[in-house]
């Protein structure tokens, strides 16, 4: 694997690319419902994309329930990508940024499967278990 790049999405054409990765992940490999997997929080959304060489490889969202909170959301890595530390790079990526905007509480929904790479993060329980899109999950939180 070469140098990749983290980056926010400037063209629409990044954009696309990070919604393939998404319909892959989410809808083609979990079987969630595109209604689900794209919604309308995306036109005001802050996306993020790792790029290798040749195209995009994963992705996140970011939504703002308030100026000081942020709510990540659709991470997803392509499968031959993942357990390569890339996951925790782009974390690490959406601090920094998530810092430079003067939040100081970060939130998400954590597919259970993914509940120990998240506390790794720093990331802990806020809630009980519950399911979304019939997958169960735990909301987590973090102060930067």
């Amino acid at each position: 694997m070469g140098k990749l790049n983290y980056k926010l999405v400037e063209s629409g054409k990044e954009l696309e690319e990070a919604f393939k990765v998404r319909k892959e992940v989410f809808a083609e490999e979990q079987g969630i419902s595109e209604d689900i997997v794209f919604d309308s929080n995306d036109s005001e959304a802050m996306h993020i994309v790792v790029k290798d060489e040749k195209r995009v490889i994963g992705t996140a969202r970011v939504l703002f329930p308030s100026p000081s909170v942020a709510k990540i959301e659709r991470m997803a890595i392509l499968r031959p990508f993942r357990g390569t530390g890339i996951g925790s790079r782009i974390i690490s990526f959406l601090f920094a940024e998530l810092k430079n905007k003067q939040v100081r509480k970060v939130v998400l929904h954590a597919q259970y499967s993914s509940v120990a790479f998240y506390k790794s993060r720093g990331f802990v329980e806020s809630g009980m278990p519950f399911n979304e899109a019939g997958i169960r999950h735990l909301k987590m939180e973090r102060i930067l």
